[in-house]
């Protein structure tokens, strides 16, 4: 039974490590696209 209970455990921490590296990929894609607009606006404020 408790390693029943322990299987159980191991496949949600699993689970919550998945979706915990998907979200950092979508944070370091945010990052980039903000430091790209960063770039276009400081290139932007220079032409002003």
């Amino acid at each position: 039974r408790s390693m029943a209970r322990l299987e159980v455990k191991t496949k949600n921490l699993g689970d919550d490590l998945k979706r915990i590296n998907q979200d950092l990929a979508t944070s370091k894609k945010c990052k980039r696209t903000l430091e790209d607009l960063q770039i276009k606006a400081l290139e932007a404020a220079q032409d002003l």
